[in-house]
């Protein structure tokens, strides 16, 4: 769906447009392209690449600084979902190797430490328990299972080869990333003032670090971790810049299943899935309880927040750290945000009327247009229903106004 949270204190618009990008693995980051591209495709004159500041947290970090730096959205879906081979090849494999210097160095830790383990169990074997032993030997674990190097290598090609600038200095817009001091627990920000002279592919590559999965960050002797820890879209950052419509995706919501249904639980599903829940259900609290503020603390602004709805199943049961399927996911994103637009257009077309935007209309009524006439920027196939619906719509407003 998407939220609406129009200006309580509304005055005439400034024009100052933003965008803020939730995190949320691969499959957010896949998410918000498509989500993105039926926002672009559907509102006239709007270009993602024409906001004011962007926001990016995690993997929505790697979109923002993408359209902060100029690359437009069909590139960035060219690049990201397509694997077109004219630009700079995307392998999702470069974003899973194995951190192998990592694990020789613990490795070569083992011997000794498991040496001074069980020497501490032997001198004390009834009062040492199972976990007093795997937190002594944990030490030798890496702390990521996978390099994020190549990652942040990979984000600087795209940004020198189809974008301006790796240098937030350099920039013609605002951007601002959001990654999380280890050692202090503290929000960290990259961009719009702060920690300008780091460049953005690493800002990125601190704010995606996902604690686990990938290491902490090494910038400058301080260590960043994940952004979404503590932030989870932080729309804040470009309310305070006097922005007066915000745009924002949010791919990650807690599934929500009808008491009548008849299928299994999420508990059968095991671990994983009642971890994603649990997941889930704390990034939206977090996300809500933002949204709320945000309503006195920036009483001039209109949000505009596209999500799935609560009871997509299909998207629910997809990993959020799955490469596979990326084109369907990104199209079937495409899908669901424009059936969200046309079921809330008469909410969204005031709010978008006071910034100067309006919906395109006739697109919205093509009844087959999907992500593929958007990345050609063709038309869907426009039937006489829907020209006689134009027709009589037309029509009615005419007796209205005469």
């Amino acid at each position: 769906m998407i939220t609406i949270k129009p200006a309580a204190d509304p005055i005439s618009s400034n024009r100052k447009f933003g965008l803020a990008l939730a995190g949320g693995g691969p499959l957010g980051g896949f998410y918000e392209l498509g989500a993105l591209s039926a926002l672009e495709d559907h509102i006239v004159d709007l270009s993602m690449n024409d906001m004011d500041i962007y926001v990016g947290v995690s993997s929505g970090a790697f979109l923002a600084a993408g359209l902060a730096n100029g690359v437009s959205l069909r590139q960035m879906v060219q690049i990201f979902i397509f694997d077109n081979q004219s630009l700079t090849p995307f392998n999702p494999d470069h974003f899973l190797q194995p951190a192998y210097r990592d694990f020789l160095i613990n490795l070569a830790k083992s011997p000794g430490l498991l040496t001074k383990t069980l020497l501490k169990w032997a001198k004390n074997p009834f009062k040492t328990g199972v976990v007093d032993l795997l937190e002594s030997l944990g030490t030798a674990l890496p702390t990521g299972v996978f390099n994020n190097k190549k990652l942040e290598h990979f984000l600087k090609t795209v940004l020198l080869e189809h974008g301006q600038t790796n240098d937030f200095r350099e920039l013609d817009k605002q951007l601002y990333i959001v990654a999380c001091e280890l050692n202090t627990g503290k929000i960290a920000g990259f961009g719009n003032n702060i920690n300008e002279d780091v460049p953005i592919s690493k800002a990125v590559q601190a704010s995606s670090a996902l604690p686990g999965l990938y290491a902490p960050v090494n910038i400058k002797g301080r260590y960043y971790v994940d952004g979404a820890l503590r932030r989870t879209m932080n729309a804040s950052a470009a309310l305070k810049q006097n922005t007066h419509l915000l745009f924002a995706v949010n791919p990650i919501v807690p599934f929500s299943r009808a008491p009548e249904s008849t299928k299994k639980g999420l508990e059968s599903g095991g671990l994983p899935m009642v971890l994603s829940q649990t997941f889930r259900s704390i990034v939206q609290s977090r996300l809500k309880s933002g949204l709320d503020k945000y309503e006195s603390l920036y009483p001039q602004a209109d949000i505009l927040l596209a999500e799935p709805d609560a009871d997509d199943e299909k998207l629910f049961a997809s990993n959020l750290f799955s490469y596979s399927h990326r084109d369907e996911l990104c199209a079937y994103a495409y899908r669901v945000t424009r059936q969200h637009l046309q079921k809330q257009q008469h909410q969204l077309k005031p709010i978008l009327k006071r910034h100067g935007l309006q919906l395109d209309l006739r697109k919205l009524k093509t009844k087959q247009r999907d992500l593929n006439h958007y990345m050609t920027n063709s038309q869907a196939t426009y039937g006489w229903r829907e020209r006689l619906d134009d027709s009589l719509t037309e029509l009615e407003q005419s007796i209205k106004a005469g």
